[in-house]
């Protein structure tokens, strides 16, 4: 008789937490402002115009361009990185 073994592919689930709405800036002028690209077809396009509409309206604001390298793929490290010191970080999903 063969004996054969049965894993089981499940793990608890964490507890959700709500940790609220980030607090939204006054103003966007003068902050460094995050603009995240997913990869995916139309949302650097939509990035790019959101871009000129925060730039006709505000001033000497910074923008920082990151990318992840597909969308169903977490960002990387060092994009994290570049982002974390943005005040606010914009992502963008197309198709």
């Amino acid at each position: 008789m063969t004996t054969y073994t049965l894993h089981i592919p499940t793990v608890a689930m964490p507890k959700a937490t709500n940790h609220g709405l980030a607090p939204r800036p006054a103003s966007l002028d003068g902050k460094r402002i995050g603009l995240l690209w997913n990869a995916k077809v139309n949302a650097d396009i939509y990035l790019k115009r959101l871009q000129e509409l925060l730039e006709q309206k505000y001033t000497s604001m910074e923008f920082v361009h990151r990318a992840k390298p597909t969308a169903s793929k977490p960002m990387e490290p060092e994009v994290f990185a570049a982002l974390r010191d943005c005040d606010v970080v914009v992502t963008a999903f197309g198709d």
